[in-house]
């Protein structure tokens, strides 16, 4: 039976509107159910009004689906209904609901089970979250009611409220009553001192200065962010820029190497093939490694060339990427400098340039590596193969073993 209460009273709850509930919600009701079963073992309860007083916590809220007006009533005519589908005794059900009705401010418990669940429900008033949970109750009640609680009013109301409490048992009595005491003193402080002007006053005065410390750090935080992306957009373009030049210089030296190669290729073996046929095979091995490898490099030098122009369309639609020279080097002086102020004046048109540049230079630096590495792969597989087929042409062909036949 408990479980198939739970299980209806968290149905309930998810399937109202009490799950945006501050304070009255199913959190609430479980922290209820944990106090019933502590104050309920210690207070002498049977386990037969233990459980009883379990499910009228269960069900002591449940009226919030409708209002906070007379819910108690209607919380036991959930539970009422409830038991009598699972046909439970009519002693049983009259009990939970009297223990449900009990719940009702200003309460006034009959019997232990009563005293149980009145001072589970209220146990908060004597713990150190009294002061979230009130907070928790008055957000609450100003949404449920728009309406708002001047700090005074509510401090008034909350001191009232504790001062006319009382917790039934001895156990809860002596487990929360000094804490609910020291409650009562800071709400009665707090009071005090929204009520002297001179702190009224301090309070303004602290309240003012903490807003503009706050801008002033915003603006702060903000100038400081601002810089720290610039410095780091700035260091990675210059790492980006130095990875390009390494890699321009490194097919450089592909270019330089193989151009000379083909020279020697040409000038020399080529022209004696007709007497040397043993080294066609070889020849036209390196001839192709050669080729093949100065094209790569010649491609990982080889510039992309765009329009230059841009309208002023792309710059509205924040399409235009100013800080690449291929994107504006055939507009006229006019146009550009407008859409630099433009770029400039927008800073997330300006942080969004930087990105594409960023992004469309790592694009170039793939490309580039890519390409170098198909360069650099080839020459040194096709050198190896090449002087494996030269050591062939002359270890099966000892008459090639006569150079002066090749040089001249």
């Amino acid at each position: 039976l408990l479980k198939k209460t739970e299980e209806r009273v968290t149905k309930l709850f998810s399937e109202s509107n009490m799950a945006d509930d501050y304070y009255h919600n199913i959190s609430h009701t479980h922290e209820v159910i944990s106090a019933v079963k502590d104050i309920g073992n210690n207070a002498g309860l049977t386990e037969k009004e233990l459980n009883l007083v379990v499910i009228a916590s269960w069900f002591h809220d449940t009226g919030y689906i409708k209002g906070d007006d007379g819910h108690e009533e209607l919380s036991a005519k959930y539970a009422e209904e409830f038991l009598l589908e699972k046909n439970v005794d009519r002693s049983f059900i009259d009990d939970v609901k009297n223990c449900i009705l009990a719940t009702k401010v200003p309460q006034q418990p009959k019997n232990l089970m009563e005293e149980v669940i009145c001072d589970a429900d209220l146990h908060h008033l004597g713990t150190d979250e009294f002061f979230i949970k009130n907070e928790f109750l008055r957000i609450e009640i100003e949404q449920k009611h728009k309406k708002k609680f001047l700090e005074t009013e509510w401090l008034e109301n909350s001191i009232n409220f504790l001062s006319q409490h009382k917790f039934f048992t001895d156990y809860a009595e002596k487990k929360f009553g000094d804490q609910k005491r020291k409650n009562f003193l800071k709400l009665q402080k707090q009071l005090r001192k929204k009520l002297s002007k001179k702190q009224e006053t301090k309070l303004k005065t602290e309240k003012l200065f903490v807003e503009k410390e706050k801008l002033k750090n915003k603006k702060k935080e903000i100038n400081t962010a601002g810089r720290s992306i610039e410095t780091m957009f700035r260091n990675v373009m210059r790492t980006h820029v130095e990875f390009s030049s390494m890699a321009d210089s490194k097919a450089n030296i592909m270019i330089s190497v193989n151009t000379i190669l083909l020279t020697a290729i040409i000038a020399i073996l080529i022209r004696k093939l007709d007497t040397n046929t043993h080294l066609v095979i070889p020849t036209i091995i390196i001839t192709i490694v050669s080729v093949v490898t100065l094209i790569f490099a010649t491609l990982v030098t080889r510039p992309k060339i765009t329009s230059g122009t841009f309208t002023n369309e792309d710059i509205s639609q924040k399409r235009a990427n100013l800080l690449f020279f291929g994107n504006f080097f055939n507009m006229k002086l006019k146009d550009f400098e407008w859409g630099m102020n433009q770029l400039i004046r927008d800073k997330e048109y300006l942080y969004s340039a930087m990105i594409k540049d960023f992004y469309y230079l790592g694009q170039v630096l793939g490309r580039k590596y890519r390409y170098l590495n198909y360069c650099y792969g080839i020459f040194i597989y096709g050198m190896i193969i090449s002087v494996i087929a030269f050591t062939i042409a002359f270890v099966f062909f000892p008459e090639a073993r006569d150079l002066g036949v090749i040089i001249e």
